[in-house]
Order: structure tokens, then C-alpha cells, then sequence
């Protein structure tokens, strides 16, 4: 069972949507509305991009050309206090999530249950381990006497390939926060993007927006965006 206390610090998270939910947003007439659909990776909540503002834009402009939005996009920046923070960049929280992953089929077996399957960007088995971690872990927190619920996720999502043969430098590699917990959000203002000069503002550096990155694992999870 991972043992870890407040994180006790603040990251800057990004979410692309369309531009009037993230005025709405920012201004605090729209509430936050986590997701909770079975492929998204992390589990249900609101997702972000660690400092990743591109990211968040290139995901928004997905959105947009495939649901065939009339309106541009926008970028929304939160301040997140992670709290406690079931972070997946600590090896020991890596360790425990494997621990789980094997309880959680062990308990499908035990039912009489099929585990779901991962499906090429919809990670239904991901979910379902996430959620049973989750609640193993707040029920375990119950016990102690410290009921505390885990407020946030932190995770390595890497979109594509080696940048070349054997590197470790990994091509779209960005950090991903679930925030379970919405009052880990602080405040939120919107980001204005400066152009690629390369490339105009439909496409980033990572290249041409793609059909299969559209509901990519996280899906963001926000207001009123889909």
C-alpha cells in the first residue's frame, strides 16, 4: 500500500476547450465537470498537462475540427495543488500500482469476471485498475483513521516513438494530472498561443494533428466541451 503525505506544491496544468466554456471558466460562472468514462486512462476527474500548453491547444484543435465546433479554441491555465498525489514518476508508487493490477485480476478471477481490455487509445483495463487503487487506498486511509482521499493523479504519457534508433528521448512525451479532488484547483486564467512560425497555428512542432488523437488517453475531462 503507497505511503505518501501532502506534496505540499503547486503545478501549472493546461486544458484545451472551446473559447466561450473556458471565458465561462475562468470568470467562475461555469462549474468544473469531471468525466468519468471507462477508457480514460487515469480514471475520472479533470485532466491537464503539466506544463504543457501546446499540448492542451492540439488537443482543443482535434476537438474541434472532428465535432465540428463554430467557434476557435482557447487554452485555460490552472494552478493545481496536487495534495496527496498518487504520483507515477515516484518508483514506489509505480511498484504499488503493478500490486494493485495484479489484485484487481485476481478479484475479476475470484468473481467469475473477464477483465476489461485495452483497445488501442481507450484504456478500459488502465481505468479499472486506477478506480480499484483508488478505493483500496481511501479504504485503507479509513482504517487508520485517516480518512483522506487521493486528490490527485500524476502519470508519463508518451504519445509516439523514439525520437531515433535506441534514444531515450521520447517523441510527444508530456506529463498528465488527474485532478479527483476539485478543489485542488486554485484559480485559472486563459493562455493566448504564440503562432508556430513554422508551421501556422492548425499544426504544433509534434506535427500535423492527427484522426486517432482525438479522445487520446485522458480526454481531458471538462466542462461542457463535447
Amino acid at each position: 500500500m503507497p505511503r505518501f503525505s501532502d506534496y505540499h506544491r503547486t503545478v501549472v496544468g493546461y486544458h484545451g476547450t472551446q473559447r466561450s466554456v473556458a471565458e465561462k471558466i475562468v470568470l467562475r460562472t461555469e462549474s468544473l465537470q469531471a468525466y468519468h468514462r471507462p477508457h480514460d486512462w487515469m480514471g475520472g476527474g479533470v485532466y491537464y498537462w503539466e506544463y504543457g500548453p501546446k499540448e492542451a491547444w492540439r488537443f482543443a484543435e482535434v476537438r474541434r475540427r472532428q465535432r465540428g465546433w463554430a467557434e476557435p479554441v482557447a487554452v485555460v491555465a490552472s494552478m493545481i495543488r496536487l495534495g496527496f498525489c498518487f504520483d507515477l514518476l515516484d518508483p514506489d508508487n509505480a511498484k504499488d500500482l503493478k500490486s494493485f493490477h495484479d489484485d484487481f485480476l485476481e478479484s475479476q478471477q475470484a468473481l467469475g469476471l473477464t477483465p476489461p481490455a485495452n483497445k488501442r487509445r481507450w484504456k478500459y483495463l488502465d481505468n479499472a485498475v486506477f478506480e480499484y487503487a483508488y478505493a483500496a487506498i481511501e479504504a485503507e486511509n479509513e482504517k487508520s483513521g485517516t480518512p483522506v482521499r487521493v486528490d490527485t493523479c500524476r502519470g508519463v504519457h508518451v504519445r509516439s516513438g523514439r525520437l531515433w534508433k535506441e534514444s531515450w528521448v521520447q517523441h510527444g512525451a508530456n506529463i498528465q494530472i488527474l485532478v479527483r479532488n476539485p478543489e485542488c484547483i486554485l484559480g485559472s486564467w486563459l493562455v493566448e498561443p504564440e503562432e508556430d512560425r513554422d508551421h501556422g497555428d492548425a499544426e504544433t512542432t509534434d506535427g500535423p494533428i492527427g484522426d486517432d488523437d482525438l479522445d487520446s488517453p485522458g480526454g481531458q475531462g471538462f466542462a461542457r466541451d463535447d
